[in-house]
């Protein structure tokens, strides 16, 4: 939710300081013409989310923006950029720019793609997974997880402690150790001698 209002706010500022291109046919024949397209690339988007098929991180632990997998799956936007025609630029961005992140872009060829894709940059953002915002929740919940896991860890380690402290289980632990022990003399005299009796 957050997302979209954000979205929203974008688009209202970015609005009122929109440069006119031309005449106002000209301006009315681009926004025909990017409706269009936006027409085509939600269908594909809506396509894309309805296969399933998607990119999986096997390069780096918590969340990070795949544009293509060792299995040659592609994320949402190269899909679309794919569908487009644009292989050259799939595989481009493959070699050279894999965990791009949309939002970073401020110029070259697939900006130039998402001016004539019928979306906005911030549009792209939110096709893009996971955002800026997925990654920060994921480490605001890793963070979470691993105090859990400490204050767990800590509970347990100090029952431990106590338990191994208390003289009935320190004498039956010493008397299996000790026969276990006494069947490798070797090891056995290599403790005698950093011990040795008084």
């Amino acid at each position: 939710m957050l997302r979209i209002i954000t979205l929203v706010l974008v688009l209202a500022a970015s609005s009122s300081a929109f440069a006119d291109p031309g005449t106002p046919l000209e301006r009315d024949d681009l926004r025909r013409a990017l409706k269009e397209q936006r027409k085509i690339n939600l269908a594909r988007f809506h396509d894309y989310r309805r296969h399933k098929v998607y990119p999986h991180n096997t390069y780096r632990p918590g969340l990070l923006n795949v544009w293509k997998d060792e299995n040659d799956h592609l994320c949402a936007v190269a899909t679309l950029v794919h569908l487009d025609g644009k292989d050259a630029l799939v595989d481009q961005i493959a070699a050279s720019e894999n965990f791009v992140k949309t939002a970073d872009l401020t110029g070259g060829p697939l900006v130039d793609w998402m001016l004539t894709s019928g979306f906005t940059q911030e549009e792209i953002v939110m096709i893009q997974a996971p955002t800026d915002e997925d990654i920060a929740q994921e480490e605001r919940a890793r963070r979470r997880e691993e105090r859990r896991d400490q204050a767990r860890l800590a509970k347990l380690y100090k029952s431990v402690e106590t338990t191994l402290a208390t003289e009935r289980v320190a004498d039956a632990g010493l008397e299996l150790a000790t026969a276990r022990l006494a069947e490798r003399p070797e090891l056995a005299a290599a403790l005698l001698a950093k011990f040795p009796a008084r």
